[in-house]
């Protein structure tokens, strides 16, 4: 952690390393079968900058690289009883967060971080495993696509599952824990996809993550 003396207090630069559980929210007019939708869980690592304006107040962004990603699994139907398909989905997203910090510190029990605002993405890459498993032949195969970026909706004869829009913003949270005396810290944060990051017509699809992450701020309180 680097610090230097600016108005009010040190202005703080920091890294942690963590998990996050992503979660996709996902609603597709184009198909009458179900699905169900489980959380994947992946790293994050992160870097912060925090720049105090008051004494208890702060304004803290940074740079972070995060695996927003779920798992969509198919539940058959009478139309296609004898067809089971899963896509895996990891989608590596540089993320900016514009957060409102309150900290409160205390002489014995170390420091509180409670912080609030939007946050900024960028797609930079990931992936799209694709299993499939037919019942009557006993056939499974599996597949790994690289994800297209862009506005554009996928071509008629495509499938557009591995669509998606590169920018995508929405609001975080967190909640931080700072050792005494150390610059030890504990750190959970929740982030809120708001803008539907397909391009396709008829798909509705956001991201949400949880993350538990530890870092450690040289000279921190």
């Amino acid at each position: 952690m680097l610090f230097a003396q600016f108005g009010y207090a040190q202005v703080n630069m920091g890294a942690r390393i963590g998990m996050n559980l992503g979660m996709f929210d996902l609603k597709n007019s184009n198909i009458t079968e179900s699905y169900n939708i489980s959380p994947s869980l992946s790293v994050l690592i992160k870097m912060d900058i925090d720049v105090p304006f008051s004494t208890v107040f702060s304004f803290r962004t940074g740079l972070g690289l995060v695996i927003k990603g779920s798992e969509v699994d198919h539940i058959p139907t009478i139309q296609h009883p004898d067809t089971i398909w899963s896509l895996l989905y990891r989608l590596n997203y540089l993320e900016v967060p514009l957060l409102l910090v309150a900290r409160a510190e205390t002489d014995f029990f170390g420091t509180f971080y409670f912080g609030v605002g939007p946050t900024l993405s960028l797609g930079v890459g990931g992936r799209m495993e694709m299993f499939s498993e037919h019942r009557t032949n006993h056939g499974q195969t599996q597949s790994s696509y690289g994800l297209v970026w862009g506005n554009k909706p996928a071509p008629e004869a495509h499938h557009g599952y591995d669509y998606f829009r590169r920018f995508d913003f929405g609001v975080g949270a967190l909640f931080s824990y700072q050792l005494p005396r150390s610059g030890l810290a504990f750190t959970v944060n929740y982030n809120k996809g708001l803008r539907n990051i397909s391009p396709n017509p008829g798909i509705d699809l956001k991201t949400s993550y949880f993350g538990f992450s530890i870092g450690f701020i040289m000279g921190g309180a």
